[in-house]
């Protein structure tokens, strides 16, 4: 199938039940179509083009909502750090808030290192 071909309106709704279903029979059956039908359509670049691009988009937004809660997360964990009775609480939210930095160093480092290493190439 050529790239400017687009999708049926059986393939998109094979797309959309690939995006909410939990597996493939259970997105055949909603999208109305054989299992066999949306593995076939997975083959074709159009259609897994389509489906990455959903997906992408899907994560997207997921991610777009975690930064926007960054705020009131770190508020909430240095709120219990000071002030929660529990010891166990204040403790685990010092643990969280210190593996956080710690991710978030690292993660930051191995961007450094491939940033660097795209540039050699």
């Amino acid at each position: 199938m050529p790239d400017n071909v687009t999708l049926s309106a059986k393939q998109r709704r094979g797309v959309a039940a690939l995006l909410t279903c939990p597996t493939m029979a259970a997105a055949a059956l909603q999208a109305r179509v054989a299992e066999k039908t949306l593995y076939r359509w997975m083959a074709l670049p159009v259609f897994a083009a389509e489906l990455k691009k959903a997906q992408t988009g899907i994560i997207d937004t997921a991610a777009g909502r975690l930064v926007q809660g960054l705020t009131q997360a770190l508020d909430t964990l240095s709120e219990l750090m000071a002030t929660a009775e529990s010891e166990g609480v204040r403790r685990a939210a010092a643990s969280e808030w210190l593996s956080q930095c710690l991710a978030i160093r690292e993660q930051t480092e191995i961007e450094k290192r491939l940033t660097a290493l795209e540039k050699r190439l």
